[in-house]
């Protein structure tokens, strides 16, 4: 168990009428994360290959999910057991196959969902090898489990929690997992209703969203953050602010800079920034101070679930760090749903020409 991720309380509530999980560390939210409606991951379908892109190893397979049909990607790199939705003999995969798959990855920004062709349940794939040749493609075999559900079980890798909610059926459906599986949770599980104060006034997830969707973020000694992401990588440019008393520059540099890399590493996960984030320190040339600004970081990240690394800081004070994309930004779920969708689009119409 990673000690160094901090969970006192799991907030789940509504903001702009999606789902949200708020893990908090006593009264300090520092992660947010978007529930699936349904969780995509996990589940598994007879799609059909649309097409087959020799020159990067891969399938484009059409499934149905939630009543609409979308494109997901097969590397071809990893067919090892594949199994057809048809009593036909096959050698190969051609396009036109129906074919069982699993979700393995949610779509992120421009890219879309990835799939797998080992179905390692044994239990499902009996399900699936019963009714497969009986299913018209594309069609849903077995859903994943409730997205929520998997945030409280990944959690419970780390630590152990109060959990509020406000929305009913969510509730229930904790309720009923920790009575199968958790029944010394059931106690930390706690449905809200109170006719005075709503929840959301309660713990101001308003101006808790409002800030996390800010490009400025202020630290407590006077400077601030610009963060700004773009297709291709994050940066948050770091800024002394109103800190600009002149007899103590070197050390407000130093501070500051301290200050934003703890910042930053909040930012990540309430802002669920992936892939590559460069920071814009304050200039230094002193190599102590650097080396303290890296390893201070290093400390910092330990606090995050997802796999996010300290690469390198530059001469020019450029501090680069990749973070593990899993599911869309704050700022993508927010504001961008018609923009990732019609970048899926174009990727995969860009590989059909």
């Amino acid at each position: 168990m990673n000690t160094a991720v901090k969970l006192s309380k799991l907030l789940i509530t509504s903001y702009k009428n999606k789902n949200f999980a708020i893990s908090y560390d006593e009264n300090r939210a520092n992660e947010i994360e978007y529930i699936e409606d349904t969780s995509l991951l996990g589940s598994i379908h007879i799609g059909k290959v649309k097409k087959i892109a020799q020159n990067i190893n891969a399938a484009f397979v059409e499934i149905e999910y939630n009543s609409k049909r979308q494109i997901v990607y097969l590397d071809m790199a990893e067919l090892k057991h594949l199994i057809f939705a048809d009593e036909k003999e096959h050698t190969v995969l051609h396009e036109g196959d129906d074919i069982v798959i699993k979700i393995s990855k949610l779509p992120i920004k421009n890219k879309l969902p990835g799939a797998i062709a080992n179905i390692s349940d044994c239990e499902v794939l009996d399900q699936i090898l019963a009714k497969k040749n009986y299913i018209k493609a594309p069609a849903m075999l077995y859903a994943g489990s409730k997205d929520y559900i998997d945030i409280v079980k990944d959690r419970l890798k780390y630590a152990e929690f109060d959990i509020v909610t406000d929305i009913k059926d969510i509730y229930e459906g904790i309720v009923e997992f920790f009575k199968e599986e958790r029944e010394d949770m059931l106690g930390r599980v706690r449905f809200y209703e109170d006719n005075m104060i709503s929840l959301n006034k309660l713990y101001s997830i308003d101006t808790l969203f409002s800030d996390s969707l800010s490009k400025k973020v202020w630290l407590k000694d006077g400077g601030y953050l610009y963060i700004e992401s773009t297709e291709a990588l994050t940066v948050v440019d770091v800024n002394t602010g109103k800190n600009v008393r002149k007899k103590e520059a070197e050390i407000i540099k130093l501070n500051t800079n301290l200050e934003a890399i703890k910042e930053t590493a909040r930012q990540l996960r309430l802002r669920n920034i992936s892939g590559i984030i460069i920071i814009d320190l304050i200039n230094t040339t002193d190599k102590s101070e650097i080396d303290l600004i890296y390893h201070t970081m290093k400390e910092h990240l330990k606090e995050d679930r997802l796999n996010t690394v300290a690469i390198d800081i530059t001469k020019l004070c450029l501090f680069e760090i990749t973070r593990r994309k899993r599911k869309p930004s704050l700022e993508e779920v927010i504001y961008n749903n018609f923009k990732l969708t019609k970048n899926i689009l174009y990727s995969y119409n860009r590989v059909r020409l």
